[in-house]
């Protein structure tokens, strides 16, 4: 081959050579991956070019979900709203309010809050506070069937939370923890009737605040003649069966108006 063809031919061999850079480096990276397993860098590639098109050149929007209030109304919030208004009016209807000038004195105190309960009343040089929770208190009143009865017998719903009596006397507490009695009536027939409203759990006695080593003692290992000194020491401060039964009229009323209280502001937590 002469000198001349040589030339020529290195020539063209540049040429070819910088077409095919030229033309590799118009095409994007990704691209060259058609084939690979990675398909997913091209389908991110045709997103980004495609996403800055306005679909929409009219500026029209869709139907949102939201109302003003920016919160999320299904047909379940909407469903459960209007029952909710039905039943915060019916509860209201029922709704029976309690003197707390029938409980002997006391008075309920201003620390009570949510379901805390706290009355107090002062007897000569004694603090008698009773303490309880209305939590978990509620139960269906329980009767004895009536066979000859043809209609639906309605249950009626009471409160009787467990409850402390705290008598506070020259910075001595003799406690009381209560418990209502939930036996039926006649419902042991052969046993002797048991007639108090509520008995007495347990006993303490101590100065300040009640802890874990307070010691106590549990009313069913008690002997049975200071047992019954005991409930006649309360009755004499006021705090006898007919008192209890007074008391559970008014842990009912109490409870129930923040059950009405929980209800609205479910609707109103709903309905934000």
């Amino acid at each position: 081959m002469s000198v001349s063809a040589i030339r020529n031919s290195w020539k063209l061999t540049r040429v070819v050579s910088a077409n095919r850079t030229l033309f590799s480096n118009c095409i994007p990276r990704s691209l060259f991956a058609v084939g690979q397993k990675n398909t997913r860098t091209i389908t991110r590639s045709l997103f980004f070019l495609s996403r800055n098109r306005n679909p929409n050149p009219l500026g029209v929007t869709g139907i949102s979900n939201k109302c003003s209030c920016c919160g999320l109304h299904t047909k379940g919030d909407e469903e459960l709203a209007a029952f909710l208004t039905g039943e915060i009016d019916n509860e209201k209807k029922a709704h029976v309010a309690f003197d707390v000038s029938q409980l002997g004195g006391f008075q309920v105190c201003s620390t009570t809050k949510g379901a805390e309960v706290m009355l107090q009343k002062q007897l000569n040089d004694e603090m008698i506070t009773i303490k309880a929770n209305v939590n978990n208190s509620v139960d269906a009143e329980e009767t004895v069937d009536d066979p000859n009865e043809t209609k639906e017998q309605e249950t009626e719903m009471r409160a009787k939370p467990e409850f402390t009596i705290e008598i506070t006397k020259a910075k001595k507490i003799l406690s009381f923890h209560c418990t209502y009695n939930h036996s039926m009536p006649d419902e042991e027939p052969e046993t002797e009737p048991y007639n108090d409203s509520f008995q007495i759990s347990e006993v303490s006695l101590h100065e300040g605040e009640f802890e874990d080593s307070t010691y106590v003692v549990s009313g069913d290992i008690m002997d049975g003649y200071l047992y019954d000194l005991l409930m006649n020491y309360l009755e004499e401060r006021g705090i006898s069966n007919d008192f209890a039964d007074k008391m559970i009229v008014f842990f009912t009323s109490y409870e129930h108006q923040l059950y009405i209280n929980l209800l609205k502001g479910m609707k109103s937590f709903i309905e934000k």
